[in-house]
């Protein structure tokens, strides 16, 4: 069977089937939580950051990053909230988005 390779700068996950199971933190998503949603419209990444550390110390090897939120600047927003979490975690990230 063929493995999957999902990188950082510095980690690496395989996924296969032969493979332990991937855990991936999914928190960083203004989708359900209007609170998320206001603060990263607001350039407030205080929740995303807080979310981001707590996933990875729980035992998460992939965050998936998300920052679809109604009438805001989605891509400028998800940059943003990729660089902050690539600058405090060193799990793959996976970018997710509609756009």
């Amino acid at each position: 069977m063929t493995d999957t390779i999902i990188s950082s700068a510095t980690k690496e996950v395989a996924i296969g089937f032969d493979r332990p199971f991937a855990v991936i933190g999914e928190r960083i998503n203004p989708t359900g939580r209007k609170l998320l949603a206001e603060e990263m419209k607001n350039g407030d990444f205080s929740r995303v950051e807080a979310d981001a550390l707590a996933q990875v110390a729980a035992g998460a090897t992939i965050l998936d990053v998300n920052a679809g939120i109604p009438l805001a600047d989605e891509p400028a927003i998800l940059a943003q909230t990729i660089q902050l979490v690539q600058s405090l975690v060193d799990v793959p990230l996976c970018i997710d988005s509609s756009i």
